[in-house]
């Protein structure tokens, strides 16, 4: 035999969840120049971290395009070139300036002095990509490539991404529509959206191109 009972409860009380993780955009406030100028962390002469952006910072300098790094377009991507592409596997330093290695206790700064400025020119042209390219919903469809245009005109200037089905972005990776110069130094995202006031931007460590600087 059951018994059944009722009562009258009262309405549960609305909660607010309030995350733990500071879920807000710490860059928004900040161009990429500013961010990147932020990244230096040149503790003493080739002693550098080579996930910081120490030449970078001093290679935008060299060539004079901070106001590319600096200005309002808000489409812009940025391919931040950490230390590692410099003097790493990505050996900026050796295309710029025809040696493979950095002068025992030269700084960044030390090193633009004997580039040649046209062909960095061009280096850091090929890294900014004139659309604003994150993940999702940019990357829509995961293993297809997205072909963008960098500050470089025409086909030169041309560059590819794609994502993966866990949402890293692989850069001029064959199969690709563009020749075997760029695919054979293709190179996959480390650190992904860092979303400024005038743009985003991706940390890599190796350099990309379409063709030979």
């Amino acid at each position: 035999m059951l018994t059944i009972y009722s009562c009258d409860l009262a309405l549960q009380e609305n909660f607010e969840f309030v995350p733990e993780v500071d879920l807000s955009n710490p860059y928004d406030e900040i161009s990429a120049l500013d961010f990147i100028q932020s990244r230096i962390f040149l503790t003493d002469k080739g002693n550098l971290d080579g996930d910081e952006l120490d030449y970078m910072a001093a290679a935008i300098k060299r060539v004079g395009m901070e106001s590319k790094y600096s200005g309002s377009d808000t489409s812009r991507t940025y391919l931040l070139l950490n230390n590692s592409a410099f003097t790493g596997g990505g050996d900026i330093e050796d295309i710029v300036t025809g040696s493979p290695e950095v002068m025992e206790g030269e700084s960044p700064d030390e090193v633009m002095a004997r580039v040649d400025v046209d062909i960095l020119r061009t280096v850091l042209e090929y890294h900014i990509v004139t659309s604003y390219v994150d993940q999702v919903p940019t990357l829509f469809e995961f293993g297809v490539n997205y072909i963008f245009q960098t500050l470089i005109p025409g086909e030169d200037g041309v560059i590819s991404m794609r994502r993966n089905e866990r949402y890293r972005i692989d850069i001029n990776r064959a199969p690709a529509p563009l020749p075997s110069s760029a695919t054979t130094q293709w190179e996959r995202v480390r650190n992904h959206n860092y979303v400024f006031n005038n743009g985003i931007g991706h940390f890599i460590s190796d350099a990309v191109r379409n063709k030979p600087y």
